[in-house]
């Protein structure tokens, strides 16, 4: 038995906007001019053929052909349920349609065959709003298939940018083809913080079906970019694999990779974009390093670190302006420079880059002008803690809300400080060393944004301007700095649990006003005054291992300088290795 949909009565029509009083006569049955039958259920549904035309290329040609069917009063619709085929009719005529996880596929396939292109974006955005690593794969496929290829390239991004986390929790992923794998495992954006994930991806694919499956480790071994993978990890985990091994083919690959490494661990950067195993990726994760004090004086420029291959290059463009003594801060995509000097002004200037764009914006200035400034982000709220006005040491204390773009100041600190070092643990800002206009500082205090109170802590072990602060597993740690008479290589700890200082492995170099940022779970020091001149000195501290190294350095000494580390950015190719490697200005 068929059955319509015209008995809804709605009272006061004529009091509602023209789109939803179109809507009501079509549920009324009034006016309209054809039905849309839909067989699979035998559902006839009331339309005006106008309204469906202006929404629809696909029902426009339908009604306007000159053919048969654009004359008949009933049109079958073959294929589509009369639930989606009322969402469609729905959102033709009031822009709206109920979207769920349980009609979304059906209803973007639909929208994609009529040609109901409003309805497929909200569609793939109710997707992409939905995607986690247990479902991005699915998702995936889904857009391709249907060729929706903003969704397609956004879920492709993600599963790039989440792949451990897919690996890990995806049973999507256990069921990939073997050509799928490779496609992702060849993608050279492909996040992972070293490139034995990537092995260990490859086996848990394999080993979910290893009968079927071993014949394929030699393609998908191709992938691994081998000459960055740990060299114990090679050791211990691949050439020791007693089934990699069995298998002729994967066995030659991997005698041959064990000499391509030998001589890449000799001379480290024998590159070739042309050999997969010998080609980098594109870093998840970057280190901008910003402005800061040459031997030239103050300067613009920034450089970025490609942890993958170890070298720093100098980027495009610089700041707007020369900038010493800052505040750097990654958030929301952007990096935020904040006061500083700039060779003849004291700075409350604050400008905004976006990496993705590669442009500069001025937002709010500080209402005190901060040079030496310690700049921290808690919550998405930027703090700027103390500095130098050009007359005065501060006490005082600022934040930031990009969002109302709009500076607001805190209660201030129990001492003045300049060339403090600042970091945020455990929703609260910690702030140590510094100068005070007389003395370097040892103590160290804590700000609590829920109260809007400053507290006092322990004294450190040693006086430290210039100081850096960090948070490292979940403990503060504040590097060199200069005591009054020295500039320091020493490093120390602080326990919350027994409120003391302890000292730690000394770095490599005694230094002040540098920078340092957490890196892949290490401690990256970067630059500064070493007591004679400014260094381009870098180097490293493994917190597993408890010992430094020394990293590439930079490309010239800068001392005052400030750094940030920023993450998934688009345009990560643009500021690592694969772009900046042949720019005569990193020569």
């Amino acid at each position: 038995m068929e059955t319509t949909m015209t008995d809804l009565q709605v009272d006061n029509v004529f009091d509602m906007d023209p789109q939803t009083q179109l809507h009501e006569m079509r549920l009324q049955g009034i006016f309209c001019d054809a039905f849309i039958k839909t067989p699979v259920d035998n559902t006839r549904l009331p339309v005006h053929r106008n309204v469906m035309a202006s929404c629809s290329h696909y029902f426009r040609s339908l009604f306007t052909s000159g053919l048969k069917e654009s004359e008949e009063n009933e049109i079958s619709i073959h294929g589509v349920s009369a639930n989606t085929m009322n969402q469609i009719i729905q959102y033709a005529y009031i822009r709206k349609a109920i979207i769920t996880p349980d009609n979304v596929e059906d209803l973007l396939a639909a929208s994609d065959r009529f040609h109901v292109f409003g309805l497929l974006k909200e569609c793939t955005n109710y997707l992409y709003d939905q995607i986690s690593p247990e479902n991005c794969i699915g998702i995936f496929k889904f857009s391709r298939f249907y060729n929706c290829e903003q969704l397609s390239q956004n879920t492709w991004n993600y599963i790039i940018r989440n792949f451990k986390e897919v690996v890990e929790k995806s049973q999507e992923y256990l069921q990939l083809h073997v050509d799928d794998l490779k496609e992702i495992l060849d993608d050279d954006d492909l996040s992972v913080r070293n490139e034995s994930e990537v092995f260990a991806a490859i086996q848990r694919w394999v080993d979910y079906d290893t009968r079927d499956r071993k014949d394929h480790y030699t393609n998908l071994l191709k992938s691994v970019r081998f000459c960055f993978v740990n060299l114990d990890f090679f050791q211990t985990k691949i050439q020791r694999n007693k089934t990699l091994l069995t298998l002729r083919d994967c066995k030659k690959l991997i005698n041959r990779v064990a000499n391509l490494m030998r001589i890449f661990y000799e001379s480290p950067f024998i590159i070739d974009d042309n050999n997969t195993l010998l080609r980098p990726r594109v870093p998840p994760e970057i280190i901008f390093t910003v402005g800061g004090w040459s031997s030239s004086g103050v300067v613009e420029t920034m450089e970025t670190y490609d942890k993958n291959v170890d070298r720093w290059y100098v980027t495009k463009p610089s700041m707007p302006s020369s900038r010493a003594y800052h505040g750097t801060v990654f958030m929301d995509g952007s990096i935020f420079i904040i006061g500083g000097f700039d060779g003849n002004q004291y700075l409350n200037s604050v400008y905004r880059f976006f990496p993705d764009d590669k442009t500069w914006e001025e937002r709010a200035p500080m209402y005190n002008m901060r040079c030496y400034v310690s700049a921290v982000e808690l919550n998405g709220l930027i703090y700027a803690c103390g500095g130098f006005d050009g007359r005065n040491r501060q006490d005082s204390v600022e934040k930031y809300d990009p969002l109302k773009n709009q500076w607001t100041h805190v209660q201030p600190m129990w001492r003045k400080r300049s060339d403090a070092g600042a970091t945020s643990l455990d929703g609260k800002i910690f702030i140590a060393g510094g100068f005070d206009g007389t003395s370097c500082l040892d103590s160290s205090e804590y700000y609590d944004p829920l109260t809007d109170q400053w507290t006092m802590l322990p004294e450190m072990t040693s006086r430290r301007s210039g100081v850096v602060l960090v948070a490292l597993n979940r403990e503060l740690v504040a590097l060199g700095g200069y005591n009054g008479s020295d500039r320091l290589a020493s490093v120390e700890r602080y326990s919350s649990l027994t409120r003391c200082w302890y000292p730690m492995s000394s770095m490599l170099q005694g230094r002040s006003n540098f920078a340092a940022v957490i890196l892949d779970g290490k401690l990256v020091v970067i630059g500064g005054y070493d007591g004679s001149t400014t260094s381009p000195n870098t180097e490293e501290y493994d917190p597993v291992k408890k010992a430094w190294r020394g990293l590439f350095p930079l490309n010239f000494g800068r001392s005052a300088v400030s750094a940030c580390v920023v993450s998934n950015i688009k345009s990560g190719r643009e500021f690592s290795y694969h772009s900046l490697a042949n720019s005569s200005d990193n020569f």
